[in-house]
């Protein structure tokens, strides 16, 4: 029976790690298959691994979720919160528009934009949603 000598385990696990490493990520879609790569973006509904566009939809959610923490992307705002943040920058908008066209003075317009981002801090904190997507949607009140 043949033996294997130490050094050479020891280059076939260092190979062996570079390669994975080299791959990138695993990422398991609905059939069960592995998408195998290096993720690099998910927005649009897709998702760029390895050089390749997927949608996001092949994916379970744990899998997406999974996808948007490695990136550090935020989860889309629930419905709800996306409509409060729409009137909430519309009426941001409005404020600056009045100010610049003096109908507004300095001092109020800053009470203003104070008391619209106090009340988008205060709709995140209330809304259930992970810590990153409240972290981004924080300071992206006006995106």
């Amino acid at each position: 029976m043949s033996s294997i000598s130490t050094r050479k385990v020891l280059q076939a696990c260092i190979v062996c790690a570079w390669s994975s490493i080299a791959w990138g990520d695993s990422f398991t879609n609905h059939a069960g298959h592995a998408v195998i790569g290096r993720l690099t973006a998910v927005s649009n509904n897709m998702a760029v691994i390895g050089g390749r566009a997927y949608p996001l939809s092949i994916f379970p959610d744990a899998e997406q979720a999974r996808m948007r923490d490695l990136l550090q992307v935020p989860s889309d705002l629930p419905p709800a919160l996306a409509k409060r943040r729409r009137a909430l920058r519309e009426r941001y908008l409005r404020n600056e528009a009045l100010l610049k066209a003096g109908a507004k003075t300095s001092e109020a317009a800053a009470r203003q934009r104070a008391d619209l981002e106090s009340a988008w801090r205060h709709a995140l904190n209330k809304a259930d949603i992970d810590r990153a997507t409240r972290a981004y949607w924080l300071s992206h009140l006006l995106d």
